[in-house]
């Protein structure tokens, strides 16, 4: 007879392998479900979103019509010897994977590997792609993208640098809208100063002009506009020696709905230099009193606007010690969101932007347009004459003397509504054309307007140097190519503006995207008030100890002179103050520049302390607590 009551005996080891067994089953049946059902899926934790998708992209993708195809060209043996290129090329195929999906077959994409001597290379070199060297023989390896359209238009990025991955997308997306509208809207290039490249005189194009060209028709035309029914934009930088003639061309073109983008200078840092090139007077101020004044804006080209709080950090010369100083040069200022237009489409994201030796602009009491400020200074500004700049200027002398006015200035604005016409009595007579034959095919000329036909729509910005190389990027050489890396966002307001303007608006939103340079606000902020606590009594004990040291050898000198060599006690004495004086100055001299370091080192000590030492103790002591609360429900669990 069977007893029913028999406890059940069960096999622990069969039971923990079959668990075993369960647990890596499911394991893999998880993770072949995620890779089928959520695919692609990320989540960006950065702040700017830098590795998101933005709306431009998924816009400009939306819009391709025609198929366009992607060739990622990548050197196994290049990506895998390279430290860094791994990572960046799976992160460079996911993301072009993700633009084929968002297209929805628009987009087609090819991965090559281009070995040594084989008809891949031949390909990779034919699209223009930069080869760099991966073996002592000189074999080379590729990293770069080339793409095509339907019409056999090719746009490349020649290599694939990592120093660029933030500007992944904008890159990419750049060149799938250039394949997509091939057709590329038209910019009249109006300059004072040679800021295109000319073979001839052998001049470099400025960075800013070269990214203008992946998006539009530049045409440069000097300081003689011809602008043709085809002109999307007049740009207008530096418009020192402009004929009135030019103006009216501007003026009439304006009225008639035309959009304009103009950059003016009290004193072009770039242009003065290119203007000693050119044997022109150097440092003078650009401007346009007289459309100015029809647009409804006052611009004075004498005054620079300085900004305290602004200011960049620069070396102005030596101390007596032969130890470089390091101050704020009010002329040179540098801008984030709080003093950028978030509302406005061609700002909206800017996130940096730097001038040098700026104007400013105000708004005339009659006028009839509506300014938007685009880009204002600090309240810590205010303007002073350009002179102070334009020739050997001193940026710890003009710190001292500069005055704050206690309000923002604008330094960018779009002007917007009816204007009146700056040559209300009709177009001024063109001397150049006086005695020249009479063209009979030339079309016949427009009728003159004295008001706006269309409502106007133009940006200004006070500084030609906002645009110049040396504000915005600088450059850097990888395996012999040299790649230019942004450090501030003033190209994106410019390409962003001439898109806006021009009617294009899909790539606004992924422009400013990626800036990875964030300033050290509380800082900066300590560094300028410890300077403006000491920086006084330090050139005044500077002052000090070259008076006294001027005094003792004027002393030893007159001395020598009247007794010889030997000098009496009385006249030795003099000397021994006058040196005990000197070391006194030079103690208290490095107790104020101690002191101008202290604040700072202060913080730097806190964030160590806090980074090094708090953090690590802040983990532990969680750790410590959640290991006491298990414990205290063990001991709960085993007592119950």
């Amino acid at each position: 007879m069977v007893n029913s009551n028999k406890p059940i005996v069960r096999d622990s080891r069969k039971f923990g392998v079959a668990a075993l067994a369960l647990a890596i089953v499911l394991f893999l049946a998880i993770n072949i479900f995620s890779e089928a059902a959520i695919k692609g899926v990320q989540v960006d934790l950065t702040e700017n979103k830098l590795f998101t998708l933005s709306d431009g992209t998924r816009e400009t993708l939306a819009a391709v019509k025609e198929p366009i195809t992607l060739r990622f060209f990548s050197t196994r043996k290049l990506v895998e010897t390279t430290p860094g290129l791994t990572a960046y090329g799976d992160r460079v195929q996911e993301l072009l994977e993700r633009y084929v999906d968002l297209s929805k077959g628009a987009i087609r994409l090819q991965l090559v590997d281009p070995e040594p001597f084989s008809p891949e290379e031949d390909r990779a070199v034919g699209f223009g792609l930069s080869g760099v060297p991966i073996t002592e023989a000189g074999d080379l390896g590729y990293f770069g993208i080339a793409a095509t359209n339907t019409t056999d238009d090719t746009d490349v990025i020649p290599f694939l640098t990592p120093q660029r991955e933030q500007f992944l997308e904008y890159d990419l997306t750049r060149m799938i809208n250039n394949l997509a509208n091939p057709k590329k809207k038209v910019i009249a290039l109006v300059a004072g100063i040679p800021i295109d490249s000319d073979p001839l005189k052998k001049y470099k194009a400025w960075a800013l002009v070269d990214q203008l060209k992946q998006f539009f028709e530049v045409r440069p035309q000097g300081l003689t506009p011809k602008i043709t029914d085809d002109i999307d934009l007049v740009m207008i930088v530096h418009p020192f020696g402009l004929s009135d003639v030019s103006k009216y061309a501007i003026d009439q073109y304006v009225l008639r709905g035309g959009k304009a983008m103009v950059f003016v200078d009290p004193h072009a840092e770039e242009g003065a230099r290119s203007n000693q090139a050119l044997r022109l007077p150097p440092g003078l101020g650009s401007g346009l009193p007289k459309l100015f004044k029809a647009w409804g804006i006052k611009f004075d080209k004498d005054k620079v606007l300085g900004d305290v709080k602004a200011g960049q950090r620069v070396q102005a010369g030596v101390d007596s010690f032969g130890r470089p100083i390091i101050t704020r040069y009010v002329a040179w200022t540098s801008y984030g969101p709080e003093n950028i237009n978030s509302t406005d489409v061609t700002t909206s994201q800017l996130r940096l932007v730097n001038f040098g030796t700026p104007g400013y602009f105000e708004i005339a009491d009659d006028a009839t347009v509506k300014v938007e400020p685009l880009i204002t200074s600090t309240t810590s500004s205010g303007p002073f004459p350009a002179d102070m700049v334009r020739r050997d200027p001193k940026p710890a002398d003009i710190l001292q003397q500069f005055k704050p006015q206690d309000k923002a200035y604008i330094l960018a604005a779009r002007l917007s509504g009816t204007v009146k016409s700056a040559f209300p009595d009709g177009p001024p007579e063109d001397t150049s054309k006086k005695d020249a034959k009479k063209d009979e095919k030339a079309a016949p000329a427009k009728p003159h307007l004295t008001k706006s036909e269309k409502p106007a729509n133009i940006i200004i910005v006070a500084d030609t140097d906002f645009i110049a190389d040396l504000f915005w990027v600088r450059t850097q050489d990888l395996f012999g190519q040299t790649v230019t890396v942004p450090t501030a966002n003033n190209a994106d307001f410019v390409v962003n503006a001439a898109d806006n303007l021009s009617g294009s608006s899909s790539l606004i939103g992924l422009r400013s995207r990626g800036l990875s340079a964030r300033p050290f606000e509380l800082v900066e902020e300590i560094q300028n008030e410890a300077e403006d606590k000491y920086r006084t009594k330090e050139r005044s004990l500077v002052k000090e100890l070259a008076d006294v040291e001027k005094k003792m050898q004027e002393l030893q000198t007159t001395e020598r002179a009247k007794s010889g060599a030997v000098m009496s006690p009385e006249q030795q004495e003099a000397i021994g103050k006058f040196r005990g004086r000197v070391l006194e100055i030079r103690r208290e001299l490095r107790g104020v520049q101690l002191n101008l370091r202290r604040d700072i080192d202060e913080l730097d000590g806190n964030l160590k302390l806090v980074n090094i030492a708090a953090m690590p103790a802040a983990v532990a002591i969680f750790a410590v607590i959640v290991a006491l609360v298990r414990r205290n429900r063990k001991r709960a669990r085993t007592a119950s």
